[in-house]
């Protein structure tokens, strides 16, 4: 199949700029009433319709990406590259409520239905969001900055940031929830960030999408009617002392992986310009000699 996206590839800052904004759209399309199609419970069609909406989502990003000649950052470069996500997986593990669980002061009382429900939603949000933002945009933004030390660590910030920002949409119908929202965005560029460093040291977009729903899952599994247990019972001093244990850790190795890293590392994962007579576009179909 001919890839006719090329020519995007000619200014890849403009270009992550309106992935950008299309992946914002697809944010906001209405998805309950497809989970309503299949049940009547409230919950469970949020759950699902959210969960759907987002892997159509995911399938045409994908489209785009492979006429974009995006190539070299969906599957882990090898092994070894799989390891350098293992703390990010640790920091997603982590997001589960471990100490008040291992008390009983929290639990999961959710039905099986809800679960699996959730876990589709935790699946289709975490494979949209990795495709658009360390699949398409993150190597766009990449490609402008460059692979050197300085240029890596801007796209990050860049890339992490406009993936916090995406998360403002929440606000809209609710602002009374503006403040949990402000704080989901900041904890979003954090792990956005750690997660676009695994992606350019090879770990590849599924994995990043593995740790990212297991973060999701983790994270609000006694919630919304699923399990019990409040903010107090959940962040008790020892879970406090672990949760700060983990960041710090983590966010140690995550900047030492970033700037230690080689350039040829972010090579393979940069969309960059076409180089000098390099076709930016396919060339037109030659015209039939009468």
């Amino acid at each position: 199949m001919k890839r006719r996206m090329l020519y995007m590839r000619s200014t890849p800052g403009q270009s992550a700029a309106i992935l950008y904004l299309l992946a914002a759209g697809l944010a906001l399309l209405p998805t309950q009433w497809l989970g309503s199609l299949f049940t009547q419970n409230e919950q469970i069609a949020q759950s699902l319709g959210l969960g759907i909406v987002r892997l159509v989502s995911c399938a045409v990003l994908l489209v785009l990406a492979f006429h974009m000649g995006i190539r070299g950052v969906w599957v882990p470069s090898g092994g070894k590259a799989l390891l350098f996500a293992l703390p990010a997986l640790a920091v997603a593990v982590n997001n589960l409520p471990v100490v008040a669980l291992a008390q009983g002061t929290a639990g999961v009382t959710g039905t099986a239905g809800a679960i699996a429900a959730f876990a589709l939603e935790c699946a289709g949000v975490a494979l949209f969001e990795e495709t658009a933002f360390r699949g398409i945009v993150f190597p766009f933004v990449l490609g402008k900055t460059g692979t050197g030390r300085k240029g890596r660590f801007l796209a990050v910030v860049i890339s992490s940031a406009l993936f916090g920002a995406l998360h403002l949409v929440n606000i809209i119908g609710n602002w009374g929830a503006a403040g949990a929202v402000l704080l989901q965005v900041g904890y979003s560029f954090l792990i956005g960030s750690m997660l676009a460093v695994c992606a350019f040291r090879g770990a590849g977009v599924w994995a990043c999408a593995l740790v990212h729903a297991a973060f999701n899952f983790c994270g609000s599994l006694i919630y919304d009617g699923r399990g019990f247990g409040g903010f107090s019972q959940v962040w008790c001093p020892q879970e406090i002392v672990l949760t700060a244990a983990v960041g710090v850790c983590a966010a140690a190795y995550f900047v030492w992986l970033l700037l230690k890293s080689p350039s040829a590392a972010a090579d393979r994962f940069a969309v960059f310009p076409p180089q000098k007579g390099e076709e930016a576009t396919p060339a037109p179909p030659e015209e039939k000699q009468e």
